[in-house]
């Protein structure tokens, strides 16, 4: 693999249900450019609920259609996994003025993802999306710091919904 696209949770609540133009414009870009979007195994967990009431959990389709999927657990025995981490989280938890333990590791986990894949050589590019923005530049300030500044792009998530919706992709 040599492109890495990381998906977080804010992505996927931004696209809704598959019957949604923004989850339908999404897979369309997917799909066109032949890009899996790979997801920490935290972010499914925060997307997914063990509750047999709820069917057509909408991560599960995209996994289901082969346009997403979810990551192995992280290796926090690799000292980049763990330093990106906990970098990630001092940067959000500066930018949001409150404790480094209150920030979700969810969003840290994102750069974490891609510290594991691109210092294992299993990725050269990565782009991170995310619709938190201090979770974005967080990703992209540490990374940068680890060698990986022109490896790592934030993607807004927002933005990028938005753009294939005017667009037509």
């Amino acid at each position: 693999m040599s492109r890495l696209d990381i998906a977080e949770t804010g992505l996927f609540v931004a696209m809704g249900r598959p019957s949604n133009s923004r989850y339908q414009a999404v897979r369309r870009f997917a799909c066109r450019n032949d890009i899996t979007f790979v997801l920490p195994d935290r972010v499914y967990e925060e997307l997914t609920v063990d509750d047999p009431e709820v069917e057509d959990v909408p991560v599960d389709a995209a996994i289901d259609e082969g346009w997403a999927t979810v990551a192995a657990p992280l290796e926090f025995s690799e000292p980049i996994v763990s330093q990106v981490m906990d970098g990630v989280q001092r940067y959000i938890a500066n930018v949001d003025d409150r404790p480094a333990d209150e920030v979700e590791r969810t969003d840290a986990a994102l750069a974490a993802l891609a510290a594991q894949e691109l210092s294992a050589g299993a990725a050269i590019e990565v782009y991170i999306y995310t619709t938190d923005i201090a979770a974005g530049e967080g990703a992209e300030t540490v990374l940068a710091s680890e060698g990986y500044g022109d490896s790592v792009t934030f993607v807004n998530g927002f933005r990028f919904i938005e753009d294939l919706r005017s667009t037509g992709h």
